[in-house]
């Protein structure tokens, strides 16, 4: 439990899947280093191409994976004593020729490639997934560009931003803000469809235009939202991913992608003139810069707010009880008591 920061009536650590790194940053028998739920991890690409993350020390005496350590085939070797583990985190050798030894065994965790993203699986009891994460459909899309923050802050309280419909208007500026249809709460899965307006950001015209939110999350380190910039055409993505670094400190992850314009004169007469690749790179760009600029406004709330266990909530709030109810589901039990 929480007892000496803001977030004291939060579990530090969620059940679920979170991103730890970037696939394109992962090259072959590199092994990198990450601060994961309160400890070191390693994260290695083996000579096949699959991806593990393990504990950073070697069971062993102590010494740590990623200052000196190597990729062995599929597994890797410690700088020590030469101890090498495969990916399940068993010692498969020692340097002395002898047995290993039966107990000499690393944790690792559950781990996916996935949109680009490597996932990891975090449970307070090392229980195995019963879940993914879905992969994308990335045709006609341009590549995902990617930012990082580390911030004072809780995953549940990023995600909770989704069902916060009252804050788009006074934080991020939007008007005619209304939900389209119910959250619909499943198991892991939280869905909204939210509809808004904002002063057009492409021409600059002081003209509102209308923009539909269609938000997927998956556990409480991992949503993408679809935004529908009706006037124009223009559709794009958007992830944002909060993951455990330390109790009460995460990363945040953010991600957009654009889906390639077809038909320029959709947006405006004067972009027809514009070279199809040299148009989607320009929206691509204006996309990332205005999302980057809407989630730094909730930084300074993020990091100074602290969590109120029982809010009193006014008509217009959104559905913050339900979603609360949905995110215990990724606690276990002892620590929400």
């Amino acid at each position: 439990m929480l007892t000496d920061n803001k977030y004291h009536s939060l579990p530090p650590f969620p059940n679920g899947w979170f991103a730890i790194e970037r696939s394109a940053l992962l090259r072959p028998e590199q092994i990198t280093t990450k601060r994961f739920v309160g400890r070191d991890v390693v994260i290695f690409r083996t000579a096949s191409g699959e991806v593990c993350v393990m504990d950073a020390y070697c069971p062993h005496m102590g010494a740590h994976f990623g200052h000196g350590g190597r990729v062995v085939g599929e597994g890797v070797k410690c700088p020590f004593h030469g101890f090498e583990f495969d990916t399940s985190g068993k010692c498969i050798k020692t340097a002395y020729g002898s047995p290993p030894p039966l107990n000499a065994l690393v944790r690792t965790y559950p781990a996916q490639e996935v949109n680009g993203l490597v996932m990891v699986y975090y449970h307070s009891h090392g229980e195995q997934p019963t879940w993914d994460i879905p992969q994308l459909n990335t045709d006609g899309w341009s590549k995902f560009r990617w930012m990082e923050y580390e911030l004072r802050s809780h995953p549940q309280e990023i995600t909770e931003n989704s069902v916060d419909i009252g804050h788009f208007s006074e934080t991020h500026g939007y008007t005619n803000v209304k939900a389209i249809s119910r959250p619909v709460f499943q198991e892991n899965q939280l869905t909204i469809h939210y509809g808004m307006e904002r002063v057009n950001f492409i021409n600059r015209i002081r003209k509102p235009v209308r923009i539909e939110f269609v938000g997927q999350v998956y556990g409480l380190g991992y949503s993408i939202v679809e935004a529908h910039t009706l006037n124009y055409g223009i559709t794009t993505r958007h992830c944002v991913l909060p993951t455990a670094l330390e109790d009460g400190k995460i990363m945040l992850r953010i991600g957009s992608s654009v889906r390639k314009i077809k038909k320029a004169s959709d947006i405006h007469l004067l972009a027809s003139v514009l070279p199809n690749s040299l148009l989607n790179y320009v929206i691509s760009e204006t996309v990332f810069r205005g999302y980057k600029h809407d989630v730094s406004q909730d930084f300074k709330i993020w990091e100074n707010k602290k969590y109120i266990l029982e809010t009193p909530l006014a008509n217009g709030d959104g559905p913050i009880v339900m979603y609360r109810e949905w995110a215990q589901q990724f606690y276990t039990s002892e620590t929400l008591q």
